[in-house]
């Protein structure tokens, strides 16, 4: 069962990740139609993901996208930079809920809480060449491309750009 509602949006709310919370993680983040486009390569067993939830993602937000109160995807803000007000956006939607606007939301929502509540100046997110659904879901939301990494990432079988796209404050409220 999901932790406490974080926020909410129309459909999708934003609730916190508790341990309770690391078997659906744990199935998805080794599906291989979600770790390709988050360039995991290797199997994360149970106990790795336990190390990580304590150790890594500790220092960040981390926050399960839900719909009616079932978990559909993830969200993270991470690697703050609270002088510069800088922080990295990550997200992620599990296969049978994609393509209605889950993601968006979810995103959106996180993106709202970084910018209106940690004042935060501003996000950077990365996606691969090939992930045309996450490229699409930055650039509606007004996130601008800013460079790449050519060839950065292996995936399916081919080296793949990662697309490095960047939001400030003022562009949002704009």
């Amino acid at each position: 069962m999901p932790g406490p509602v974080f926020v909410s949006g129309e459909t999708v709310s934003l609730r916190t990740l508790e341990r309770e919370d690391l078997p659906f993680l744990h199935e998805h983040r080794n599906r291989p139609d979600v770790r390709r486009s988050l360039g995991r390569v290797h199997p994360q067993n149970r106990e790795k993901l336990d190390q990580d939830f304590e150790g890594y993602m500790a220092n960040a937000v981390n926050l399960l996208a839900c719909v009616d109160g079932d978990p559909v995807g993830f969200v993270a803000l991470f690697d703050w930079d609270e002088s510069s007000g800088r922080a990295e956006l990550a997200y992620w939607v599990a296969p049978d809920h994609q393509g209605n606007g889950y993601g968006t939301e979810a995103t959106e929502l996180a993106v709202e809480y970084a910018f209106d509540e940690r004042r935060c100046h501003r996000l950077v997110a990365g996606a691969h060449e090939t992930n045309d659904a996450s490229r699409a879901l930055l650039e509606t939301l007004g996130f601008r491309e800013e460079g790449r990494q050519r060839q950065h990432v292996f995936v399916d079988g081919e080296y793949v750009d990662t697309v490095l796209y960047g939001l400030l404050v003022d562009e949002w409220r704009d």
